[in-house]
């Protein structure tokens, strides 16, 4: 190598290299005491708690869940300051339960968080943050969430009322009334031409099996002497969306009996009527929760109050520089 060939090589060693580091500022919305927040971390927040079934019903917009992001480093800070952190073991230990709780080994759902581009780092920061900040509200307010009689009542009134109130909904829902089902079978006598004497041959005996049928458990008995016919699989249809006309008729022949003959695509054709019966849905079973649960969803509904008073208390202690003027808190 000459000696011009060296410096040239070592001047692009020693150069900067200013597109990846512009890369990886691409998209930052927020930097919470010096750690980013990407367009990306937030989509794939949304799907994280997709996956894990914690998506609000509303759903969440960019700004909430940039928000809620900004609240996991308020929650580490708080849980770190009063040394209530989870330990990785620990962190494992949730990840597993998780896991159970979707009918997936960990494995699985690592791999399924892997396959939507959600790290097993963003994950584990996840738990850390939820972990970390209950374990220390809890501990923080054990003795200030008591929970009386009267409240437990008042709640259990209330899932009263509310379930009295969806099963009424669901009870005036069309598809919630009784449903009357005809049980039908086809009947075909094949035809291998397009002539016209055959077809009226076959209708002929389409007719004579019409009259000797005494019900669709005997085709066989009333084709004796009839070549190829054959008999479908019994099949239900929903008298309300049959055609007026086939219902009048089947309703004139009367079960066990054969309307037709009819023009089929494979040669001629009778439906033979099984039999109706009127299917009822079955009316919702909403149980009441215990007392017990009762109990614990007030203490939960309690804490998760003291969590977000707490919590609009502690976010002065982080630094949030935001980058992108729409994700602005007012």
């Amino acid at each position: 190598m000459t000696f011009l060939m060296a410096v040239l090589a070592a001047a692009l060693l020693l150069a900067p290299h200013p597109a990846p580091v512009r890369a990886e500022m691409e998209g930052i919305v927020a930097i919470v005491n010096d750690q980013p927040i990407t367009e990306l971390d937030l989509k794939q927040r949304i799907v994280l708690l997709e996956i894990l079934g914690d998506l609000p019903r509303k759903g969440l917009d960019r700004q909430q869940t940039l928000q809620a992001m900004i609240d996991d480093q308020v929650k580490i800070v708080e849980a770190t300051r009063f040394g209530m952190l989870p330990s990785d073991s620990e962190i494992s230990e949730r990840i597993t339960r998780i896991a159970k709780g979707m009918n997936l080994t960990r494995d699985q759902l690592m791999a399924k968080l892997k396959d939507r581009g959600i790290s097993e780092a963003s994950f584990r920061r996840y738990l850390q943050a939820s972990i970390g900040f209950s374990r220390l509200v809890s501990a923080k307010y054990k003795e200030d969430v008591k929970v009386t009689d009267a409240e437990v009542d008042a709640k259990m009134a209330e899932i009263k009322a509310e379930i009295g109130s969806e099963t009424a909904k669901l009870m005036s829902d069309p598809r919630m009334k009784p449903v009357t089902v005809y049980s039908l079978m086809e009947i075909e006598l094949p035809i291998d031409s397009e002539d016209p004497m055959m077809m009226q041959s076959r209708a002929i005996e389409a007719r004579q099996v019409a009259e000797r049928l005494k019900g669709c458990g005997s085709v066989r008995a009333a084709s004796e002497g009839i070549f190829d016919v054959k008999s479908g699989k019994k099949f239900d249809v929903d008298a309300a969306k049959m055609p007026k006309e086939l219902r009048q008729a089947l309703d004139k022949a009367g079960v066990g009996r054969a309307v037709g003959p009819v023009r089929s695509k494979k040669g001629i054709q009778l439906i033979a009527f099984c039999g109706s019966r009127t299917i009822t849905p079955p009316k919702p079973d909403f149980k009441m929760p215990t007392r017990e649960q009762i109990e614990r969803m007030v203490i939960n509904e309690r804490y998760d109050s003291l969590e977000a008073q707490y919590l609009e208390q502690a976010r002065d202690k982080v630094y949030v520089e935001y980058r992108d003027a729409a994700y602005t808190q007012q």
